[in-house]
């Protein structure tokens, strides 16, 4: 609070016998007249202008083009004695300059204005303040600014000056206090949260703050007080980067993107031009830049109600809080805008306040706006971290399942070496396989994949395992278990399906039959090495009536390895993207031909780790495969 009065509290003026702390208000009794081409001097003004008479005691020009000639007659000075300063209560003129006549010929000029360092103006001051007293002839004062131009007139003394600023700084140094207050308590939050509607928001006031010290004249008094070009730009400037901020913030928090496309689209385009406003700015188009800000703000409040009214009558709770804001701001803003083209009359109190006061109340319900929907947030993730504890708890009974129901031990067939791995991704996989040996020397196995993953893999898992219980007496025909499993299964599998591969193997006769079901491709692999790629024609599981499938036959010899597997083998991918496929399963074999059986399941692994450089564990498909080798 010490802080807040010391900066915003200006230089102690030398006080005078005359000063009695009084002012009074003396616009009206000036008259105007406006040079469109700034081109007349001082010493035939008086001769060619045609003034006319001020009647507003807070007088708005707008955006004026030219120089505004301002003059005051001898018989309207108030008392020099009383009244020796005369206030110009504006923040924002480039240039405004005092003539007065010192010995009935020649002007002399007090100088003052953005274009004049503040600490080398004949009173150093937030405002424009020039001493009176000694003038015996009309005064004319001249006033040029790009900027949309509102003033008054006061006649005041040093300690009248002295004690308004200080009351008003306090209140400023509260006011801008309080924003900084908002802007570290957000930005602490931001950081924790890592919501980019709190970075949103903290640009937003920020660049608010900013310009209102611009607005208020602290900026140049206090920050810029030697630059012409930054106490000038200020406005403009800060206040275009705000809209932008304030139309991401808006954009982001009411999810209009999702909600509403076509609005979200249309703020993109105002945040490019609030930016593009800037820069006009910043490269010397104030008047243009400032016209822009107070057209932009209007256009974004009054499209921005609409949007509001919208979601309200949806009854979207993050509406409300920011609904109320906004209808604040709306008002506010609208107000700035024809006060700004002098459609609405000005006076000092809109021209200071209005912003200050609706913008704190502005800022704070914002701020209630976005614990509101931090707080939002928190409850859908624990609600979130529930279902998920819930559905993990689930995945792992039906895991559990899912493993027991599988068979306990390896299939023990006389002259036949037999390796199986099957891990089924993370909590519940859809791999699964079964077999059935009537006696020492032969065997039938199945190997299936059910499209997805989770609870319902896993149930139509346990319906297959069924399925094919019902085909025993059909072992030696993959054809005629596969089509029997559909028959089985149709209707029962949508959306989802199965893929299938059948291994029918007679130690004692050496014949292998292979039949499969929309499933990768078995790979028998002769004692010389020779890779034979077995690929018979069939269709996926459960989705028609009746399905076709092709059976292959081969003669085995002792040595010959049989792998089937599903297509989580194939489909391991490296960090580049590239996949294992095909190339890398055949270049494998090929290596490893000599590699003791008990040994290829280890091996295999290993090599998918290392082409994909990451645990098996991690991956996100099922990975299962079966390994036969005579002996």
């Amino acid at each position: 609070m010490l802080l807040s009065v010391f900066f915003f509290t200006n230089p102690v003026l030398p006080e005078t016998q005359n000063d009695i702390g009084e002012r009074i208000l003396h616009t009206t009794k000036f008259t105007y007249w406006i040079d469109p081409t700034s081109s007349v001097p001082v010493e035939s003004v008086l001769k060619t202008g045609e003034f006319a008479k001020i009647t507003d005691d807070f007088v708005n020009f707008g955006f004026l083009k030219g120089t505004l000639w301002l003059k005051l007659d001898p018989k309207d000075f108030p008392d020099p004695a009383k009244y020796p300063l005369l206030l110009i209560q504006a923040h924002n003129i480039d240039s405004v300059n005092l003539f007065h006549k010192h010995d009935g010929n020649t002007y002399i000029v007090s100088k003052s204005g953005h274009i004049h360092p503040v600490f080398q103006r004949e009173i150093p001051h937030r405002n424009f303040v020039f001493r009176i007293g000694h003038e015996r002839e009309t005064i004319l004062i001249a006033i040029r600014s790009e900027i949309s131009l509102q003033f008054s007139l006061i006649f005041t003394n040093q300690r009248n000056l002295q004690r308004e600023d200080y009351i008003t700084q306090w209140a400023y140094g509260l006011f801008f206090g309080s924003l900084g207050i908002i802007i570290l308590y957000n930005l602490a939050i931001a950081f924790f949260v890592r919501d980019r509607n709190y970075f949103y928001y903290i640009g937003y006031v920020l660049f608010f703050g900013l310009g209102q010290l611009s607005l208020l004249g602290f900026w140049g008094y206090f920050f810029v007080p030697d630059s012409y070009f930054w106490k000038r730009i200020g406005i403009p400037v800060f206040f275009s980067i705000c809209l932008f901020f304030f139309v991401l913030f808006t954009s982001n928090f009411l999810k209009l993107k999702a909600r509403v496309p076509k609005v979200a689209r249309f703020y993109k385009v105002l945040g490019f031009f609030a930016l593009l406003n800037a820069a006009v700015a910043l490269f010397g188009g104030i008047s243009h830049a400032s016209i822009g800000v107070s057209s932009l703000s209007v256009l974004i409040c009054v499209s921005l109600l609409a949007v509001l009214i919208w979601g309200i009558w949806k009854r979207l709770r993050s509406f409300y809080y920011f609904a109320i804001a906004f209808v604040l701001l709306l008002l506010t803003c609208i107000v700035y805008g024809f006060l700004k083209f002098g459609i609405l009359p000005s006076n000092p109190f809109l021209e200071e306040m209005l912003f200050p006061i609706a913008s704190l109340a502005d800022i704070t319900l914002f701020a209630f706006a976005l614990a509101d929907r931090i707080q939002l947030l928190r409850q859908e993730k624990d609600m979130a971290l529930a279902q998920v504890t819930s559905l993990r708890k689930e995945r792992k009974i039906s895991r559990d399942i899912l493993m027991q129901s599988l068979p306990k031990t390896i299939p023990n067939v006389k002259d036949l070496q037999i390796q199986i791995y099957i891990l089924p991704m993370k909590d519940v996989g859809g791999d699964f396989y079964e077999y059935f040996s009537p006696n020492p020397y032969e065997i039938g196995i199945v190997l299936c994949d059910v499209s997805g993953h989770g609870i319902p893999a896993s149930l139509i898992s346990a319906m297959g395992k069924v399925a094919f219980t019902t085909q025993k007496d059909n072992i030696s025909s993959p054809k005629q278990v596969l089509e029997g499993m559909n028959r089985v299964l149709y209707g029962n599998c949508n959306p989802q399906y199965v893929t299938a591969s059948y291994v029918y193997l007679n130690t004692s006769t050496k014949v292998w039959r292979f039949g499969r079901a929309g499933h990768p491709s078995a790979y028998l692999q002769r004692v010389g090495g020779e890779i034979i790629k077995v690929h018979p024609k069939g269709k996926i599981i459960g989705v028609f009536p009746e399905i076709q499938i092709e059976e292959t036959t081969y003669k085995v010899e002792p040595k010959d390895r049989i792998l089937i597997l599903s297509d989580g083998v194939l489909e391991c991918f490296n960090p580049e993207g590239k996949m294992y496929g095909e190339s890398g399963l055949l270049e494998f074999l090929k290596a490893n031909r000599e590699l003791p059986n008990h040994l290829f399941k280890v091996k295999l692994i290993q090599d998918l780790e290392s082409f994909s450089k990451a645990e098996i564990k991690e991956w996100d498909d099922d990975l299962t495969f079966i390994f036969l080798e005579l002996v």
